[in-house]
């Protein structure tokens, strides 16, 4: 091979690896059922047992292999079960000491994870109140939350074929509210894989009949 050749075989390489790494996928599911159905061998969480019933305990708190806390201005507490809201489900809340000043924010960190998803609320706010959804990619996915306080939650799930590391819910009001985790380390079925690989054998094809077509003029001549 020439060092023609060999340089645009070395190119096709770059690009294969390049279009790996561009190819990362994020996808969004605000339905349960169809989060549930793209990912396999899930485990869920809730935040029961981690505190007495009818009780507060202040802090972050471990789910599994997630670490889930406060911001550096906002007031990490678990509500034990048998309050008076999500039906006395207990759960993790993040309070913000000065809405509109500090936001009130929820973060997650984990080891890596290829889906995960999230049951939420808000007690202490208006409902509809925009907030917004960070991963550790650099995605960020814009929600509301639940029409009634303290009542009605939501879900958001993702799957993503980089493993997330961590996630942040961020909204400008008093409080965000987590109820319950789905988390799973196993590839999800409804990513698309990349192709980097397809795309280099390609090139390398190309390159091959170039080296033929060459081959070719020089017995002619």
């Amino acid at each position: 091979m020439t060092p023609r050749l060999a340089r645009a075989a070395v190119s096709m390489l770059v690009l294969a690896s390049a279009a790996g790494a561009a190819s990362a996928t994020v996808t969004e599911y605000t339905d349960q059922t169809a989060f549930s159905a793209s990912i396999s061998h899930s485990t869920t969480f809730s935040f029961d047992g981690l505190t007495p019933p009818g009780t507060l305990s202040f802090g972050g708190v471990t789910l599994g292999g997630l670490s889930i806390t406060g911001s550096d201005f906002n007031f990490p507490i678990v509500v034990g079960s048998g309050a008076p809201y999500y039906g006395g489900t207990a759960f993790f809340t993040s309070l913000s000491p000065a809405p509109g000043i500090f936001e009130a924010e929820v973060l997650c960190t984990l080891a890596g994870s290829n889906a995960i998803g999230f049951l939420y609320g808000d007690f202490a706010d208006e409902g509809e109140l925009p907030f917004t959804v960070t991963l550790s990619t650099g995605d960020s996915f814009a929600l509301n939350t639940p029409l009634i306080p303290g009542s009605h939650t939501g879900f958001v799930g993702f799957v993503s074929d980089t493993p997330i590391t961590s996630i942040t819910f961020s909204d400008d009001g008093e409080g965000f509210d987590l109820l319950q985790v789905v988390d799973t380390s196993t590839r999800s079925t409804g990513v698309p894989e990349p192709a980097p690989w397809g795309l280099m054998a390609t090139g390398l094809l190309a390159v091959a009949v170039l080296a033929h077509r060459r081959t070719v003029k020089v017995e002619i001549r």
